[in-house]
């Protein structure tokens, strides 16, 4: 599996992130390593976290040197759509998993990533006040390596890197891959990309139109794609409803 220590990913890295590079062989979570003043670009990985968590505080299990555990540190302009961000994070990570894998990748809305239906990474977005500006830090787990005992079956339907493609996978190449291509894609975005990013990510997703889902508060409707700020347009038969995280839906039928 080889490592993601900076003498591994390190020569590996093009483009500006991942400058600075922090590694740790054990922590709580990723996310606590980066300090509020770390500048944009700033990157922390661990072999392997304690009390790794997904949203809304769910549970995200890895063992030792078998994912590719990072966060990254983005300072989003002032007025920019942040659920942008979030979506071009799962696109990238979506894209990074089927070059290394060779098999299609789908996300499920809105950052999950998944391989022959079965969750192969997931991404956390957090804002947080930082030094004179919101900052935005992206945590990502990528399974790369099937733990030598599965995955714990209370979780959803997991795979990784490796069994999708049936040989191992380094977590130094892949986290390298993954950063140059969310780098480009923020890239696109920021010099007024949005609809190629749109575009791209609902080649990902086809489920974000089309699809009849069951909103929290008992309404149903049919996915209508993604406004300009990012937010999954629900039509409603009372209009259509911005939706702008997974939790607010009940159901979801492809």
């Amino acid at each position: 599996m080889t490592g993601l220590g900076p003498e591994r990913v390190g020569p590996l890295l093009r483009g500006r992130l991942g400058r600075p590079y922090v590694h740790v062989a054990e922590c709580e979570t990723t996310q606590l390593l980066l300090p509020d003043d770390a500048p944009e670009g700033a990157v922390a990985t661990a072999d392997h976290q304690r009390a790794g968590r997904g949203r809304q505080g769910r549970r995200w299990e890895d063992e030792p040197g078998s994912a590719l555990l990072v966060s990254l540190v983005l300072r989003p302009p002032p007025g920019a759509p942040v659920p942008q961000l979030s979506l071009v994070c799962a696109l990238a990570v979506a894209e990074t998993v089927e070059r290394a894998a060779a098999v299609a990748a789908h996300v499920k809305w809105p950052n999950d990533v998944l391989v022959e239906g079965r969750k192969v990474a997931g991404i956390l977005a957090e804002l947080r006040a930082g030094s004179g500006a919101a900052e935005l830090v992206l945590g990502f787990g990528v399974n790369v390596g099937t733990p030598p005992t599965g995955y714990p079956p209370d979780l959803a339907p997991a795979t990784s890197l490796s069994a999708a493609v049936g040989r191992t996978v380094g977590v130094d190449d892949t986290a390298a891959a993954l950063l140059a291509s969310l780098d480009g894609w923020i890239a696109c975005l920021r010099r007024g990309g949005w609809e190629e990013v749109r575009e791209a990510f609902v080649r990902y997703a086809p489920g974000v139109e089309g699809a009849r889902v069951t909103l929290r508060g008992g309404a149903t409707g049919i996915t209508r794609g993604l406004d300009a700020t990012g937010a999954l347009l629900v039509e409603t038969a009372q209009g259509d409803v911005p939706v702008h995280a997974g939790e607010s839906l009940a159901s979801w039928e492809a």
